[in-house]
């Protein structure tokens, strides 16, 4: 939904690069026949990561099949056969769109609330969660309501706010996975969430700024983003990254190289190269 979670394509080789391109065609497609055509435009690379995780943590295997799409329509591409993981990354997506679409209209004022308004209007084509997504649910928008909460008392607490994301996305990735295997991915999922989260202050710190929106780093640092404050920016971030990358190193990739080789590009080299085009450094 943020868009961040990405791996650097130059570093991919082809074949993995064409299961990354697979997964998110099949991604698109699994949407349009699980949570409705409207679905498709809040695909983002960050659900394409978690479908990926949830497969290799799963034991899930990637068929991929040349079919076309409306987008494609006259030349087939390989997509990814839908699959429980696939499944799970969009009604998981679907939840997250609309607690966030519910949160941006609560946090907006004046101009930019009634756009928020109107683009909350899309989620009245989202399908509902099934019962079985009904406890995942329960839990985003709890933690979409901490983070409301929050936002209104106006903290200025990079961890709490950063932390509460984490959670959000740690139990999200980790979600009916049982055994020692769950904590790992609840784990990745954790940082990576906490790493988002910052990332993505950092993205809209001048845009708050004009808008007078709620902005953590701006609470805690002030109306400029100085030397100092990038150098402590991009060690938190760092930091995370390295508790996120222990984690995925604790994983069993056994027959899943390919998968393996796509998740550890986008954490050793996809993110450190988010990270710095965010702070320009």
């Amino acid at each position: 939904m943020f868009g961040y979670v990405k791996p650097c394509v130059p570093e991919l080789k082809v074949r993995d690069h064409e299961l990354y391109k697979a997964t998110y065609c099949g991604l698109c497609r699994t949407m349009g026949k699980n949570t409705g055509c409207v679905s498709k435009f809040t695909l983002s690379y960050d659900f394409v990561f978690l479908a990926l995780l949830r497969m290799a943590s799963m034991g899930e295997k990637a068929e991929v099949k040349m079919r076309r799409c409306l987008v494609h329509p006259f030349k087939k591409r390989p997509m990814l056969e839908p699959n429980e993981s696939l499944k799970f990354s969009a009604r998981a997506g679907v939840i997250l769109t609309k607690s966030k679409l519910k949160d941006n209209i609560n946090d907006s004022r004046g101009l930019a609330r009634i756009k928020a308004k109107i683009v909350g209007l899309v989620s009245v084509f989202l399908k509902k969660a099934p019962k079985n997504l009904i406890p995942l649910q329960e839990k985003i928008n709890a933690c979409i309501d901490e983070l409301t909460m929050l936002e209104k008392e106006n903290s200025d607490s990079l961890d709490k706010t950063a932390n509460t994301f984490g959670d959000l996305l740690g139990y999200l990735a980790s979600f009916g996975i049982e055994g020692p295997t769950s904590r790992i991915v609840y784990d990745i999922a954790f940082h990576l969430g906490k790493l988002i989260y910052i990332i993505d202050a950092c993205d809209d710190f001048e845009s708050d700024k004009k808008t007078d929106s709620f902005n953590v780093i701006k609470n805690a640092f002030g109306n400029n983003i100085t030397d100092e404050t990038k150098e402590i920016l991009h060690c938190s971030m760092t930091l995370e990254l390295e508790k996120m990358s222990r984690s995925v190193e604790l994983l069993d990739f056994s027959g899943y190289k390919d998968v393996e080789r796509i998740l550890k590009n986008i954490t050793y080299i996809g993110m450190p190269d988010q990270i710095e085009k965010i702070l320009k450094i």
